[in-house]
């Protein structure tokens, strides 16, 4: 999945309350073990790959 394609994801679902919690805790964890510029993008990548299984291909 190219970054464009994680892009349209993101802005085209439906977020919920529940969902941007889980995304800004993982936000949180990423920047505690990274700086924070490196925390954002990987606690948005964990968010895809934990919770959204938007990278498994086998899906489709």
């Amino acid at each position: 999945m190219s970054i464009k394609e994680m892009w349209d994801y993101l802005v085209n679902k439906k977020w919920t309350s529940k969902d941007i919690g889980i995304l800004i805790f993982y936000v949180i964890v990423a920047s505690i073990f990274a700086t924070p510029v490196l925390g954002i993008p990987l606690g948005v990548l964990a968010f895809l790959i934990i919770n959204e299984d938007v990278l498994d291909d086998n899906k489709k």
